[in-house]
């Protein structure tokens, strides 16, 4: 058991990934949204167009400095946690 809880590597561990998460579902949701109007979403633009007919481009292509940070920030406080509760034993 832990007897003191090491706030500042677990936000450091958690932050960065809901916020990750949280970006690519609110993408998701106007993906969908668009697809049900009868859209065609582009996704360097995030626009909706009725008009034209846009490729699918993944997310990690379109937003790989967000994924790489985020989650070089989480493996740091993954470390630092480790390394925290093995220092304390």
């Amino acid at each position: 058991m832990i007897d003191k809880f090491p706030s500042a590597p677990y936000f450091l561990l958690t932050i960065p990934l809901v916020a990750l998460i949280g970006h690519y579902g609110y993408e998701q949701y106007l993906v969908d949204v668009c697809n049900d109007q009868g859209g065609s979403f582009n996704y360097e633009g995030w626009r909706c167009s009725s008009d034209q007919n846009y490729r699918y481009s993944p997310y990690i292509n379109r937003h790989w400095g967000k994924a790489t940070l985020a989650l070089s920030l989480s493996l740091s406080g993954l470390i630092v946690y480790l390394i925290n509760r093995f220092k304390n034993r």
